[in-house]
């Protein structure tokens, strides 16, 4: 059994501060026994053997591991000081890791936790002084978001960013209309809650932290997953809510939304979005119960319910954004609410029609089909009825709506792509030795032979970006939208003693030869995004695998939509300057990307108050402006704006409308060359 010792140090760990008081906290030995040794050895091994990177490669990023474990250990460096990390020889760290040699490394973890409650204690005792105890009218200023800004000298500078650190949270609650009383109530509770859980610290939590930290020196997607039951070990794996439908993942001491799962109660719901935070949570009437600071899987099972039962959810956009209750009804993802469905919108000034087919995820009931039932679902099955449903309206071409698909089904990709080609490749998978793997259309038969392009966004990723590729390559159709999320890797389970290790064995390649991984997809026309590249997608994991390129296989492209791209640029860009929709998108769009870039955060309470009502003005004229030119009235406030929404009900998808002016844009450019 793996050891955890605690020990109380009396007078040893003692700091002075600011306020007069001194902070005593208890020190955290944990020691590595002889199991953790050889099997850090043996994951390392496996890692070096199994995983796609080369031995060059993982060479060069080596180096990176003591940065990465740091990173695990204290992300928002606001634990370690520069003498700590300096007396921790952190360039030895992986070549003792490799040797089963964990002493150095487990040692560092201690003391970030020892030092995670000397925070917890200094700020707990901050509070309990009450009045005057915090400062929110000095014009500091607190670091975010700033990978390069450099480790406190010190433990009295140390302690001054724990003050900063408290003020910015006690601003964040004060924001939300809490009293100052009930701002410091909230805070001790959280931060008890907090010492708690550092206090219950598994050993396994150690290992796996060590461990997934060098392996992340590979890729994002490697990690070590130590034993457990099956209901959390799948959790761990997938980082999958069930109840809600939400993706989730750990950033700093917060719950993060990641995505949404098609079909899901979240989903279905629209309320909550990727990248929001989880703040707190509360089970029916219950009162709210704040998850900042704790453990995903403990957030997860927060979250988990029976089916049927209700949850709310306090959630927060950002550091500054108001906090929002959302009520939900837990329930289970159903294939019919996942499925593809179909409508016809009118995208001309005389009424031409454009088909839509939406697809949330590329989905098969494996289940009916090994059971041989003759009617399974499977998004080919069901896309292959929408066409031919959508012929019979007359329609002048497809707009493939991908946006927010994170794959599914690889099979199903490829053969759906197959319905707007004769046959061919569609895909090459490519594993470790070099070795390739086509996958592609054999059927002859075609389901839409007319003019169609496909929207994406952000969030669309791996078997998302396998189609969107395949329709670009082939020049079958223009891709329209954001550039996809860019996860082009293949992972498998390696069992591990009675854990499981997770590496990344292949990567997905266009037929052109080009990888999606990283890059992802990029559209011929291009949308703003409302998602930051540097937040959401592989570019903005630290260790993703680069983007690379194989041989091109042997194809015939259908078509060079490519050719009229520039008047269709044209078209697009004459189109949306006076569209009161895309206006405000793309006004909405700067507004979010212009915060998210930001790196520090003021800790005076009435410059944040004044830059909240700055952003939700801003975010008010936007609205206004777009409801003037439609002839609706204004709104004097947010507030008023929400409710005077709901009753006009005259919401526009700007996206896939000019997705689908654009798509018959090109339709009449094709006629025009062709004398029609």
């Amino acid at each position: 059994m793996r050891s955890l010792v605690r020990k109380i140090v009396v007078n040893v760990i003692l700091m002075p501060s600011v306020l007069g008081f001194a902070i005593t906290a208890q020190a955290l030995t944990i020691e590595p026994t002889q199991e953790d040794s050889a099997l850090a050895q043996m994951i390392t091994r496996e890692l070096e053997r199994r995983h796609l990177a080369s031995d060059v490669l993982f060479a060069e990023r080596k180096p990176m591991v003591g940065q990465l474990i740091l990173k695990a250990i204290d992300p928002s460096r606001s634990l370690l000081t520069q003498q700590d990390i300096h007396r921790a020889t952190i360039t030895a760290l992986p070549e003792q890791i490799e040797s089963g040699n964990l002493d150095a490394v487990y040692a560092l973890y201690g003391l970030s936790l020892t030092r995670s409650e000397e925070r917890l204690d200094f700020w707990i005792e901050t509070l309990n002084q009450r009045v005057g105890s915090i400062n929110l009218t000095d014009q500091e200023e607190l670091r975010i978001r700033d990978d390069e800004t450099p480790w406190v000298g010190d433990r009295t500078e140390l302690q001054n960013l724990w003050r900063r650190q408290l003020e910015n949270q006690a601003i964040s609650l004060l924001l939300a209309d809490r009293s100052k009383e009930e701002t410091y109530q909230a805070l001790i509770r959280r931060y008890k809650s907090q010492k708690n859980r550092i206090e219950q610290t598994r050993p396994d939590d150690i290992f796996a932290g060590v461990i997934n930290a060098y392996a992340s020196a590979y890729d994002p997607h490697t990690s070590y997953l130590p034993p457990a039951d099956s209901e959390t070990f799948n959790i761990n794996m997938s980082l999958s809510l069930q109840g809600i439908g939400a993706v989730l993942q750990s950033e700093d001491e917060f719950t993060k939304v990641v995505n949404l799962i098609p079909g899901g109660p979240a989903e279905m719901d629209g309320r909550l979005q990727p990248a929001d935070r989880i703040l707190s949570v509360a089970q029916g009437s219950a009162p709210f119960e704040d998850v900042v600071g704790w453990r995903l899987d403990e957030v997860v099972q927060k979250i988990r319910g029976p089916k049927g039962s209700q949850i709310r959810l306090e959630v927060q956009a950002g550091d500054d954004a108001p906090h929002r209750e959302i009520v939900l009804i837990r329930d289970r993802v159903q294939l019919e609410e996942q499925s593809a469905k179909s409508e016809v919108i009118e995208a001309g000034s005389n009424g031409e029609k454009i088909g839509i087919i939406t697809i949330p995820t590329f989905y098969s009931d494996f289940t009916a089909k090994q059971a041989g039932d003759p009617n399974y679902r499977s998004t080919t099955r069901d896309v292959k009825q929408l066409l031919e449903e959508l012929n019979e309206q007359e329609i002048e071409g497809v707009v493939v709506d991908l946006r927010n698909n994170g794959g599914g089904s690889l099979q199903e990709a490829y053969e759906l792509f197959g319905l707007f080609i004769p046959r061919g490749p569609v895909v090459q998978i490519q594993s470790a030795g070099g070795r390739t793997d086509v996958r592609g259309d054999r059927d002859p038969s075609i389901s839409w032979e007319g003019p169609m392009s496909v929207l994406v966004n952000r969030l669309s990723a791996s078997a998302s970006e396998i189609f969107a590729g395949a329709v670009q390559d082939y020049g079958r159709g223009l891709v329209i939208g954001s550039q996809t999320f860019g996860k082009g890797t293949v992972q498998a389970l390696l069992p591990v003693n009675e854990g499981q290790l997770k590496l990344t064995i292949a990567k997905f390649y266009r037929i052109s030869g080009q990888s999606t991984q990283h890059q992802g997809v990029i559209p011929d026309i291009q949308f703003p995004s409302a998602f930051d590249p540097t937040e959401i997608g592989e570019s903005a994991l630290d260790t993703a695998l680069p983007w690379d390129q194989i041989r091109s296989l042997r194809y015939r492209p259908i078509d060079t939509p490519q050719a009229h791209l520039a008047q269709l640029i044209d078209r697009h860009q004459a189109r949306i300057a006076t569209d009161p929709d895309f206006k405000a998108l793309l006004k909405r769009t700067e507004r979010a990307l212009e915060l998210s870039g930001e790196t520090g955060i003021s800790l005076h309470l009435e410059t944040r108050i004044q830059e909240r009502e700055a952003n939700n003005q801003a975010l008010l004229d936007i609205e206004n402006m777009r409801r003037g030119s439609l002839g609706l009235e204004t709104a004097q406030s947010v507030s008023e704006l929400e409710a005077a929404a709901k009753e006009d009900d005259v919401s526009s998808d700007a996206s896939l409308m000019e997705s689908a002016r654009i798509l018959l844009d090109e339709i009449q450019l094709n006629r025009r060359l062709a004398g029609l």
